[in-house]
């Protein structure tokens, strides 16, 4: 029986996630507004079987298809929402489950960090994937299980505060995400990315 570690819907990607997927992805990169879809699944394997069905009954591109050892992860997007909501119809039928099958979010860690140093945004940075990380700034790192999770809380932040997008990583056994930002955009960007889960 496979298992749904997450289905995640996010209705208009924000610019930066948006972008973020893009510069990180395999395949058809997502734009800004889209909606996208983010399954993640067990075994690894079925990630293939989902993709060629969606993509042949729903007007939607992949930009991610990607088996690891034991999770599988895929991302759809396209401009039209119903479209998007189509192919994560397909994907389930194709799985024999439904949107409440699958794993909720666990938040393994949130940690809020005020006036990094310049030392730890430089430690920080060395591994982003998006923008720097700036001594002084503050700094939301959020860890969850399972990780394609993150999607939903790095939309969710960007939507509701004015913050950077420094890191995040959706494929394994958690995923993890960075804010850097003033004080009360992490404080607004941490509520709303909790909320999104």
């Amino acid at each position: 029986m496979p298992e749904l570690r997450a289905l995640v819907e996010i209705d208009a990607a924000q610019p930066q996630w948006a972008a973020y997927v893009a510069q990180t992805c395999q395949g058809d990169p997502p734009a800004a507004g889209m909606a996208q879809l983010y399954v993640e699944v067990a075994p690894a394997n079925s990630v293939f079987a989902l993709v060629d069905a969606a993509l042949k009954n729903a007007d939607v591109r992949s930009a991610l298809q990607v088996v690891e050892r034991q999770y599988g992860t895929l991302e759809l997007h396209g401009r039209d929402p119903a479209s998007v909501r189509t192919a994560a119809d397909v994907v389930l039928r194709r799985l024999r489950l439904a949107r409440d099958d699958r794993t909720l979010p666990e938040v393994v860690a949130a940690e809020t960090i005020t006036r990094v140093s310049a030392g730890q945004a430089q430690l920080v940075n060395r591994l982003r994937s998006a923008s720097l990380l700036l001594e002084d700034e503050t700094m939301f790192v959020l860890e969850l299980a399972p990780a394609a999770y993150v999607a939903a809380a790095a939309n969710a932040a960007e939507r509701h505060a004015p913050v950077k997008l420094v890191y995040a990583a959706m494929l394994g056994a958690s995923g993890r995400l960075i804010l850097a930002g003033r004080d009360d955009a992490i404080a607004e960007a941490r509520t709303a990315a909790l909320a999104a889960l």
